[in-house]
């Protein structure tokens, strides 16, 4: 899976990923992924309302898995 962070429809960052968890408290998202590399690293990513980047999750094929936009 690769989790790419989205600005004005223009990928600006893209990182594999092998798992991931979202929370939603108060309208914030975290979104906290397991990277996929050799130390299996956390990584941890912040949504809040009004951001001006979306979050999306996508599998091998390019198929949208989650999308994360407050």
């Amino acid at each position: 899976m690769i989790l790419k962070r989205v600005e004005e429809g223009v990928v600006v960052s893209a990182v594999e990923i092998i798992s991931f968890d979202v929370e939603i408290e108060d309208r914030n998202a975290t979104i906290r992924v397991v990277l996929d590399d050799t130390q299996n690293s956390e990584a941890v990513y912040h949504q809040a309302p009004g951001d001006k980047h979306i979050f999306q999750i996508v599998d091998e094929n390019n198929d949208i898995i989650r999308i994360i936009h407050q």
